[in-house]
């Protein structure tokens, strides 16, 4: 067995821990087998355009950044974002809390295609059989507003939407816990147009990801990591076993991993949790949670090849969602133009571990 620690030409990369925020962590790739050694080469080859410089103008990196509301998109677009994703009421995992409607939906729609810029739409539940019709009828016409690409986190959605919506551009949520290139593969298989893969792979990971796929690449670069992989949470479920809702027509897609909280996220991990000692309270914790922020790193990530960076985040206020991505888009447009600055990692308060996604 062969461990292999990446590097960069400043040196070894380290943990570095500062006000909650995890700005880098080091890099072992461990090649095992007859395989290794080739398996390493094909690694470093995709890698070896590191430090080659900020790229050709035929490929544009975007900047994604989160809508929880209309005036957190609206922040968004002003303060340089090139699209940003939204949650429709029922459709995403987050319930009803920051999600639009579909009149605010279509007005953000608008809004994008006033600046040239676009819209996706959060679409990460799994419906059940009998959803699943009318999810695409209504899918159809909000694709026809103008709406750009769908955030999917349910196989046969993804498959029924590549077959009925062939123009509407569809996107493998973080959920589906895409790690490496044959999972990358996979999803590119079943017609996926772009994978989101979360921000604690390293810059080699996302290179050889690139260098055998031909989806675009969404790196979450900004985000909470939890103690469960996003979207494969059953605690709402387990805590809660409220029935679906039986209103015909249904008021809201209550298809979800989580049916018994109708697709609804309770934040049962963010709640204090109580230590007993012979039914005697000796503690009282919460379970880990932290901000991840690559942005110090964002160079190299651009260099191995990612095509969006998404920020995380629908539950921000406007003020907040307007400060990080102008950030990022700081930092993009000065690497855009050759400049090799040193960037800080963005930073959010520590509520937002609380406030979570």
């Amino acid at each position: 067995m062969t461990a292999v620690t990446g590097a960069s030409d400043a040196g070894h990369r380290t943990l570095i821990r500062a006000g909650g925020i995890i700005c880098s962590r080091p890099a072992v790739y461990v090649c095992c087998g007859p395989g290794a050694i080739s398996g390493l080469a094909t690694t470093l080859t995709a890698y070896s355009h590191v430090a080659a410089g900020p790229p050709s103008a035929e490929r544009r990196t975007t900047l994604l950044a989160p809508g929880g509301s209309v005036e957190a998109a609206a922040s968004a677009f002003e303060a340089g974002a090139d699209a940003v994703y939204i949650g429709l009421k029922g459709w995403s995992r987050g319930g009803a809390r920051n999600e639009l409607d579909r009149g605010q939906l279509q007005e953000c729609i608008e809004r994008a295609q006033g600046l040239g810029k676009k819209v996706q739409l959060a679409l990460n539940i799994i419906p059940g059989t009998p959803e699943r019709k009318r999810l695409l009828h209504e899918l159809g016409e909000v694709a026809a507003w103008g709406l750009h690409a769908v955030i999917v986190n349910d196989l046969g959605v993804l498959r029924d939407i590549r077959r009925n919506l062939p123009e509407l551009a569809i996107t493998v949520s973080i959920g589906c816990g895409a790690l490496n290139a044959d999972d990358v593969l996979f999803y590119q298989d079943l017609g996926a147009s772009a994978v989101v893969l979360p921000g604690y792979l390293e810059p080699l990971e996302v290179a050889a990801i690139k260098g055998r796929s031909s989806v675009a690449i969404e790196l979450m670069l900004h985000m909470v990591e939890e103690f469960a992989q996003l979207g494969k949470c059953w605690m709402p479920s387990y805590y809660h076993f409220a029935a679906a809702e039986r209103i015909q027509p249904p008021p809201r897609l209550d298809g979800s991993v989580k049916r018994g909280g109708v697709g609804t996220c309770f934040r049962i991990c963010q709640q204090p949790w109580k230590l007993l000692r012979d039914g005697v309270e000796v503690d009282n914790r919460v379970l880990p949670s932290r901000q991840i922020s690559r942005l110090a790193e964002l160079g190299e990530f651009l260099e191995a090849g990612i095509d969006v960076i998404k920020i995380q985040g629908r539950s921000l206020s406007p003020e907040m969602v307007g400060t990080l991505t102008g950030r990022y888009r700081s930092a993009l447009d000065a690497w855009n133009r050759g400049s090799r600055l040193d960037w800080d990692a963005a930073s959010l308060p520590p509520m937002w571990t609380v406030q979570g996604r």
